[in-house]
Order: structure tokens, then sequence, then C-alpha cells
């Protein structure tokens, strides 16, 4: 796994200089720029609105924090614009939380069907942490010398995924919500195998110029689909990648 983000960065590394050359091939069409970013993010895997079996979150952190990537943009007139950027990220999450009727299964690996299932009452864990390769493509506008906005879809490709947790004083409901009663001191799961290795969705963000050269920066990424696989069935309820990116970058033209 290590050596997949190794290439990752390197991907990273090569297409930053890419742009970076295009940007001095063209350095006389001042419709073309190249920008290099990087900044903090916050957010997590998440359900479009909180469900009724999540009774209390106890805690949240975010978890693989950052952002680091470049963008193209070629501006069409004085106000519009086109850019194409590359992206490497983290999007995770740490929480805690009390539960009541959340269906899952404990000791599992990849949804298997052989482990224990069924609706659990009490306290629960949940860590998402997974990197992604992101690639977004965005119209921009021009508000001012200052202000700017865009958006546009993004994709991006899983090289580290990871999720699991664990379950502790509490019970399970076997099976079915009126099943047989387990009592649970403490009980894990990893359902790693069942995240996608896709994440599509949209960004809408606004940048402003501090100067000719530095920027701010603040986007937010709502992920379309579920981050689960289809059929998984080990959780009840569909979880989004939904994120606010906060970041300063460099204009290199």
């Amino acid at each position: 796994m290590k050596i997949s983000i190794y290439i990752v960065l390197l991907a990273v590394m090569a297409s930053i200089s890419t742009l970076v050359n295009a940007q001095e091939i063209d350095s006389k069409d001042d419709r073309l720029d190249v920008q290099v970013m990087l900044g903090t993010k916050i957010g997590g895997a998440a359900p479009l609105s909180l469900p009724r079996e999540i009774r209390k979150i106890k805690s949240y952190s975010p978890n693989v924090p950052f952002f680091v990537g470049a963008k193209a943009n070629y501006h069409i007139d004085s106000k519009w614009g086109l850019s194409l950027g590359l992206t490497f990220e983290g999007k995770g999450m740490d929480t805690k939380a009390t539960v009541k009727g959340y269906k899952t299964t404990f000791n599992a690996v990849n949804d298997s069907k052989d482990e224990l299932r069924g609706y659990y009452t009490g306290d629960i864990t949940t860590k998402v942490h997974n990197l992604y390769l992101s690639v977004p493509i965005q119209a921009t506008y021009q508000l001012s010398n200052h202000w700017n906005v865009q958006a546009g879809p993004y994709i991006s490709f899983a090289v580290k995924k990871e999720f699991y947790g664990e379950a502790y004083n509490g019970y399970l409901r076997h099976e079915q919500p009126t099943g047989d009663k387990i009592i649970v001191d403490n009980a894990d799961y990893d359902f790693k195998e069942s995240v996608r290795n896709i994440d599509v969705g949209l960004s809408l963000g606004t940048q402003y110029a501090v100067n000719r050269k530095f920027f701010a920066l603040a986007q937010l990424d709502y992920g379309f689909n579920n981050i689960m696989k289809n059929g998984f069935e080990s959780i009840s309820f569909g979880l989004h990648n939904i994120f606010m990116n906060v970041g300063v970058g460099y204009k290199l033209k």
C-alpha cells in the first residue's frame, strides 16, 4: 500500500511538472495559467440526513485532512474560463456515536455472510481513512479583480482504503430487530474491501487573489454515489463523501 502511495505522489509531481512546462511553452498567451495549491479539509463519509439509528454523536475528528494539487486554467474571455486539475487528497474521519437498532455485521471482512449480523444498540466507533487521486473539471467566472467562483464535476480514484471500527457496551438483536439478544462487550468490523474504487461528485468553490501570485481558496465537494459498493448490506443507509476544503495557492504565471 505504501508503494501505491509513493507512485501516486510521483504521478502528482510529474503532472505538476507537465503543467508547468505547458505553462512555460504558452507563457506569451495570457489565456493560460497554472496554479499549485495545498490545504486542509473537514468533513466525512456521511448520510444526507442524520438517520434515526444514530441517537448521539459523541465525538468527531477529521483524519488525513489534506489536499495538494495543481490545475491549468484557460480563460475564454475576461469573465469565463475552464480549468482541469489533478489533486492528491485524503477523505477521512474518526467518529464515536451511540446508536439504536443499527444494522451491521461484526467481525466482518468484505461484508461476509458468515459473520454475526443483526441490529446493534450501544456505542460504536467508525474510522474512515481513504486516499484519492482526483481529477476536477470546472467552469470559472471572474466576479472582480480579487474574487472568482468555480463549479464542476470531479472523479476520484481510491489509492488507499480503510473503513473499520468497533462496538462496545451494547447488545445485538440477531438477524432481525426482534431477534435473540446478544450482549456485546467488544466487537470489531472491517469493511475496507467494500469501499468503492471510484467517487464521482460536484465541486463548488471560490478563490480570493491576495496579490498577482498568491490566493486563498474554499471549496465544497459532494460525492454523488454511496462510497460503499452495490450489494453492501452491513450499513442500512448510504454514505457520501462531503468535504469542505480550505487552503492557499500560488499562480505560476
